[in-house]
């Protein structure tokens, strides 16, 4: 019966530790101190488990967890991708001013190294709203006095003022970011009335104060879904906070018990030991074998009932153990299933976080990542890899025309088309408004160009009709290879020239290191 008690201990015992050292791995990125003491940890438990050691983890842990701040890695990761889109965007606005462009180089070079924690992002964040702030005084300065008279007068002529707003490049680019928020928010929410209203004002027309308002509205959803998400991951915590403090007491209940047990254990041999003295001085001792028998009888009497009381006391230790095993079988049993629902909820909100609502593409996070690891492998393997940019031509002038909802819909079909124009090994993602971004790797850039004057020509013949007019889409595209002295993003910005070019020159053109000539 021992050795079996033993070894059902020793098999919850190794279960309880494999779960530890797996949970512990799991929530990996809360912050440094705890994950360099969930490591500790996860050494006192590997291999032969040292208990009294785990125990004072855990009751580290206990503290850190509930004095810490609610922080995951994957906020971080979030916010440093929004602040990277946020400076590419401002480098297209700024090109022309080679002081201010060369300071969100800089800072894009920043955001794409390592951050520690999430504290580090402050600063980031805060260098990113200081260039922002000088590209806008830059820009208001710069005014000329017909255009703010123009902008002065929009009550009374709308036209001329929607001329001014459109050749105002933040005017622009607020508005196409909208309008991708928007599409993203309407299918997660459709019955909106906000939303919907934000929506048909986008199709009208909107001037700047209209822009501004309906900002704010989507900041506020944004800030009410990352509140919701602090608030789901705080419950995980406090549930995984809970469950180690419940188990910290287990394996410390578990200790005792086992010491205690044994404290009796060895009390009951002591005494046993000393009946069978008694009983070798009787022998020893005695005069007659009558007086012999009798005190044979009495130390035989009093040997059984020690024998007896211990075997009542290993009873009940076993029953208490059993108990406290099954207890703690129960806790892990439900954290397992807690951790399996969140575990889900997080790649599911993973895959979205990389997803473009609208055209079910990658989108730039998911761009980035897939670039990195396309990069390493040209560099350790050799080959080639091509980047590619796509612009839909004139595509402002379908919104104005026929609606955003026309738009959005042109957007799902040509990115529909070109990703079904593309290998399983080539990537295609979204890189915001009506631009797509390629990875074309293993390629000579002779067949880059035949390839993407193939695609070129397809989407030109493709019928498009919106409110009973046919309309021709046609795109631009811009294609680099990668050379030995080349970065990602000096790549990126030769693709971008290109395409630029192709604009330049009429549009519906493909522009590659074979013909461009800037």
């Amino acid at each position: 019966m021992e050795a079996k008690q033993l070894q059902t201990l020793k098999q919850n015992n190794t279960l309880l530790c494999q779960f530890i050292v797996k949970l512990s791995a799991f929530y990996e990125g809360f912050s440094d101190k705890i994950d360099t003491e969930l490591k500790i940890l996860r050494g006192h438990l590997s291999g032969t488990p040292n208990f009294s050691l785990a125990a004072v983890s855990i009751e580290k842990l206990n503290k850190s967890l509930q004095h810490q701040e609610i922080t995951l890695r994957k906020y971080s990761v979030d916010t440093v991708s929004a602040l990277e889109d946020a400076m590419k965007q401002l480098q297209k606005i700024v090109f022309e001013d080679n002081e201010l462009k060369g300071l969100t180089t800089q800072e894009l070079i920043k955001l794409n190294q390592p951050v520690t924690d999430i504290f580090s992002i402050y600063k980031l964040y805060a260098k990113a709203i200081a260039l922002h702030r000088i590209a806008l005084n830059k820009e208001m300065v710069g005014l000329s006095p017909v255009a703010a008279s123009n902008n002065d007068a929009k009550s009374d002529v709308s036209g001329q003022a929607r001329s001014v707003k459109d050749d105002n490049p933040h005017y622009r680019s607020i508005l196409v970011e909208l309008n991708h928020l928007i599409a993203s928010y309407a299918q997660k929410k459709p019955d909106d009335q906000q939303l919907n209203d934000i929506k048909k004002r986008l199709d009208q027309g909107m001037d700047e104060d209209q822009l501004l308002k309906s900002c704010v509205v989507i900041l506020r959803m944004i800030v009410q879904d990352a509140m919701s998400e602090a608030s789901l991951t705080g419950k995980v915590i406090q549930s995984l906070h809970r469950s180690l403090g419940e188990v910290s007491n287990d394996v410390n209940s578990t200790i005792e018990s086992s010491q205690s047990q044994f404290e009796q254990r060895r009390a009951g041999n002591e005494q046993l030991i000393r009946h069978i003295s008694h009983i070798e001085e009787a022998v020893s001792e005695s005069q007659s074998f009558e007086r012999l028998k009798e005190q044979t009888q009495i130390c035989v009497k009093e040997l059984a009932n020690t024998l007896s009381e211990q075997q009542d006391n290993d009873k009940e230790g076993q029953e208490r153990l059993l108990a406290l095993l099954s207890a703690m079988q129960s806790r892990i049993d439900t954290l397992q299933q807690q951790t399996s629902i969140y575990k889900k909820k997080i790649a599911e909100q993973a895959m979205q976080s990389r997803t473009d609502a609208l055209t079910r593409l990658p989108n730039r996070q998911a761009y980035n990542e897939r670039l990195e690891t396309a990069y390493s492998n040209y560099k350790a393997n050799g080959g080639s890899l091509a980047v590619a940019v796509v612009d839909i031509d004139f595509f402002k002038s379908i919104n104005d025309r026929f609606g955003h909802a026309a738009g959005d819909k042109t957007l799902q079909v040509v990115s529909k088309f070109l990703k079904q124009n593309l290998s399983d090994n080539e990537f295609i993602a979204r890189w915001g408004g009506e631009e797509f971004v390629m990875l074309l790797p293993d390629m000579s850039m002779q067949d880059i160009d035949k390839k993407l004057n193939e695609i070129r020509t397809k989407l030109a013949a493709m019928p498009f009709k919106f409110k009973q007019e046919k309309v021709k889409i046609t795109a631009s595209f811009g294609a680099t290879c990668f050379g030995e002295k080349d970065t990602t993003e000096s790549v990126f910005e030769r693709a971008d020239e290109y395409l630029y070019k192709a604009k330049r020159d009429g549009r519906n053109l493909v522009v590659t290191d074979l013909s461009a000539d800037l």
